[in-house]
């Protein structure tokens, strides 16, 4: 079985060639920064993906996690993950130098995540928890906060979760039930309530975990407007900046799941005896404001783990088609002929390039994201800021849920390549499509994530985020159709930009005469339809990128020819599924609603 995760030139592509991330350098932030430092990083990133966490990926699925009532144990080979990361400087790669950071780019830390998540998410769950912590402190914590918190989480001495969803409440935030009384004494709160689904939420890594939790402060407001966000250590930080008392959190129980099974998902008891100390984020009644920071980086977070799974399983699946012998070409008529690899077979083939184009695109998508992140964060220009974290905000769900269910369906294909084998856990695609499934369940299920589309991100601002889009393709298009060889698939990606426009000033129509219930009632097929748009620019996109390198007389042909028939494969395959969901949309489909409850049964 391969030892590859994914193909390092089409990353490099992507990144220098498509998105041009050199060009972050321009800015003062990044200024210390060139190619030769991206590409250390990411060299870097691969050889401890390779060496350091794909080794345990199916010892981490063997053994799992113990607990023993009070501690959560994980296996030992994850703790030497973690020493290999703390080592390589990896848990504040984007922060400022200031807080100990190195300052790179969203882009080439998007790259190294998703090489981690190529070789084994388990561990990455673990590894990325600091920074997501130490990120709500460094924009909405105190200097003192800072001071006390930030280093530890940002070298790796403590880890990081996010405690958001309780046993009741999970999507409906606005119903969490954990309080916050002010003490008598101190500045601190003390909280009480139960926090459900905690990844990280306790381990024997490191001897501090610093939770962020939604809590509800006495006379607050009802629902999301009357949430705060608070510190929460499980051990108290004395002055010196040690570890102290047990804060009065405890750990009720981990979850026994279908995959990712050494990762600590656990339940959290606050303040179980009265003494649980926590300390105010920010302002009170701002907390979903603020938790909201986190969740749309861990979003495309998810998106990266799901496409790091897809891609590994993939380079799987192409290693064992080119060595498995099976059959022969379908028009020999000789059973005594050599068999072929089933690299040879039609539908094998298709499978693989159903793959391959899922992945490119998916990760096109991610980069483009956290390249616009980057210039969003850094440029001087208020309206390309805000034109661009529209576009953002847009295509999140996206990357989460479109990223989430086509990585699994990618790895299923990868297994069918497999045959019988891959369905053997001694090979690893079983796994990984166990591990792969969660995916499109946590951060917000995807059909959360197709409602947050439909529902919040193409109407705001007036359609404003869409307009912003639909440009950005136009463009693409443009370029494009101005080359003989890929106008073809210009016009088909125009001819879908135009459906989906029909389409969304159809449903305006819909929501504009009061009836929202059939406006949000396809919305899992409506985001599938806008991301497959997404997935088809994209891939245009490299396309027209390769086009350019032929042009131009390039010696690595093969690579960009095989970037262009990819393009033409989705174009023509998979693209033609949104238009028919376009026709779909504009009927008025509402079955689901008029299906009464009583039929079920």
């Amino acid at each position: 079985m391969s030892n590859a995760l994914t193909d390092m030139r089409n990353l490099r592509f992507l990144l220098y060639e498509v998105f041009n991330v050199e060009e972050l350098t321009k800015y003062p932030f990044y200024a210390d920064h060139s190619r030769e430092t991206f590409d250390m990083a990411i060299d870097a990133a691969y050889q401890l993906a390779q060496e350091v966490f794909w080794p345990c990926f199916q010892e981490c699925d063997r053994l799992g996690v113990e607990f023993d009532g009070q501690q959560v144990r994980v296996p030992k080979s994850l703790h030497e993950v973690w020493r290999h990361y703390k080592e390589g400087g990896w848990f504040a790669p984007l922060v400022a130098y200031e807080y100990g950071g190195q300052q790179f780019p969203h882009a080439v830390y998007a790259a190294a995540l998703f090489l981690f998540n190529c070789a084994n998410t388990t561990a990455a769950t673990y590894t990325s928890g600091p920074y997501g912590a130490g990120h709500l402190i460094e924009e909405f914590g105190d200097e003192a906060m800072k001071a006390k918190y930030l280093p530890p989480l940002y070298t790796g001495e403590w880890g990081g979760t996010m405690a958001l969803t309780e046993p009741d409440v999970g999507t409906s935030v606005g119903d969490i039930k954990t309080t916050a009384v002010k003490a008598p004494d101190g500045d601190h709160y003390l909280i009480k309530g139960v926090k459900r689904f905690i990844t990280s939420g306790d381990h024997d890594i490191t001897e501090n975990i610093i939770h962020p939790v939604l809590a509800r402060i006495e006379d607050a407001p009802p629902g999301i407007k009357g949430l705060s966000l608070f510190l929460v250590p499980k051990y108290r930080v004395n002055d010196d900046g040690t570890p102290g008392a047990f804060n009065d959190v405890a750990t009720a129980g981990v979850e026994h799941k279908m995959g990712i099974k050494a990762s600590a998902t656990c339940t959290l008891n606050f303040g179980e005896h009265d003494a649980c100390h926590a300390w105010l984020i920010g302002e009170a009644n701002k907390g979903l404001e603020y938790m909201f920071q986190l969740m749309n980086r861990a979003r495309i977070f998810v998106g990266i783990q799901a496409v790091g799974g897809a891609s590994a399983a993939y380079q799987c699946a192409l290693a064992y088609a080119r060595e498995r012998l099976q059959g022969r070409e379908v028009t020999s008529r000789d059973p005594l002929a050599p068999q072929i690899p089933i690299i040879e077979h039609p539908d094998v083939r298709t499978m693989l390039l159903r793959q391959k184009a899922f992945i490119e695109g998916c990760v096109g998508m991610i980069l483009y994201c956290a390249t616009t992140a980057d210039i969003r964060e850094h440029t001087e220009n208020e309206e390309e800021k805000e034109r661009l974290q529209l576009l953002l905000e847009l295509l999140t769900p996206c990357c989460k849920a479109h990223g989430s269910d086509g990585a699994f369906e990618s790895i299923r294909l990868a297994m069918q390549c497999l045959g019988g084998a891959g369905y053997c856990e001694e090979y690893p695609v079983a796994q990984m499509l166990r591990d792969n499934k969660v995916f499109s369940i946590y951060e917000g299920t995807n059909g959360i994530q197709a409602l947050d589309l439909i529902g919040r991100k193409v109407p705001m601002q007036q359609g404003a985020a869409v307009r912003a889009l639909m440009e950005e393709i136009g463009k693409t298009v443009a370029d494009a159709a101005a080359t003989e060889a890929l106008k073809p698939l210009a016009d088909k990606v125009q001819e879908a930009l135009n459906e989906i426009g029909m389409t969304l000033m159809h449903l305006a129509g819909v929501g504009l005469s009061g009836d929202i219930p059939l406006y949000i009632a396809n919305a899992t097929i409506f985001l599938d339809m806008f991301s497959r748009l997404i997935m088809s620019w994209q891939l245009l996109i490299q396309a027209v990128t390769a086009q350019r390198a032929i042009d131009g007389g390039s010696s690595d042909d093969p690579f960009y020819r095989a970037k262009i028939e990819t393009a033409r494969f989705y174009v023509n395959q998979e693209l033609p599924h949104a238009l028919a969901t376009a026709g779909l949309l504009r009927g008025n489909e509402r079955t689901a609603l008029d299906f009464k409850p009583e039929w079920f049964s």
